[in-house]
């Protein structure tokens, strides 16, 4: 058992969001104490609604990222949940993507809608929350001090994508294909905000990283013929995230441990 006394996974209502709260709620290798599933409608999230009905130990609230003063609401909420102990893993994967299509078709109001909900917010959430992951690197510090950084302490996990890599652009048939300005770059700046956040709370026992989930089979990934199963993601993700223990300063994970070029 992972002994994680809290979770939050942001866009929680369906695809990866739903099965990572699944797991936490059910696999006995990760289960949490209280998992927190955030999404833009709890009322219209019937598969979160159904967990809720067989394991008290989720929390449904409601979170739009991109609704930033919102954001001190929700932390209270949180506060008021997981209780002295702090926030111990914050899951940024809420996000969205953008249309394939080539430089002059690229709409303004979508690239910067993109940008907003995949790096903007998971670094401001990030923010204000931040009291309350310090709280639990505190309060496991001596649990954990022969492994000062670890998910089971205090951790940030930002879900990017393989196509976030400068290095790999173009590298194959499908780097090719997917240009998708706006989603590749916000999945590259927030690996770079992944890199800065790391450096900086580590004095603080919070380990922050970045993983790729696969191509997962979800309704984002519909014309890339994607194979993973959201449970085979999810599963995997959360065994190589298990192994964090410190910074890679390389590039960022794939689900399967896996490291990807920046």
């Amino acid at each position: 058992m992972a002994g994680i006394h809290s979770v939050l996974v942001t866009g929680a209502w369906r695809g990866i969001g739903l099965e990572f709260t699944k797991q936490f709620l059910t696999n006995p290798d990760f289960r949490a104490e209280i998992v927190i599933a955030t999404c833009l409608v709890p009322a219209e999230a019937k598969d979160l609604l159904e967990l809720q009905e067989k394991h008290s130990a989720l929390h449904i609230l409601e979170l739009d990222v991109t609704k930033f003063d919102t954001f001190n609401e929700l932390v209270n909420k949180v506060q008021a949940i997981v209780g002295h102990r702090g926030l111990t893993l914050l899951i940024n994967n809420a996000g969205i993507g953008s249309p394939m299509h080539k430089l002059e078709s690229i709409d303004a109001d979508r690239y910067i809608a993109v940008l907003k909900t995949n790096t903007v917010g998971p670094v401001l959430l990030t923010k204000a929350l931040l009291p309350l992951l310090r709280q639990s690197a505190s309060v496991n510090a001596a649990r954990y001090h022969d492994r000062p950084l670890s998910i089971t302490r205090a951790a940030v996990i930002n879900i990017t994508s393989i196509f976030a890599s400068i290095l790999q652009t173009g590298s194959d048939k499908t780097m090719e294909k997917v240009r998708a300005y706006g989603y590749r770059e916000s999945k590259t700046a927030l690996n770079m905000a992944t890199q800065l956040m790391s450096r900086e709370l580590e004095e603080d026992g919070i380990l922050v990283e970045s993983i790729h989930p696969g191509f997962v089979i979800t309704d984002m990934t519909a014309q890339l013929k994607a194979t993973t199963t959201t449970e085979t993601s999810v599963t995997s993700m959360l065994k190589t995230m298990l192994d964090f223990s410190e910074k890679n300063k390389i590039g960022f994970r794939s689900y399967d441990g896996e490291i990807i070029p920046f």
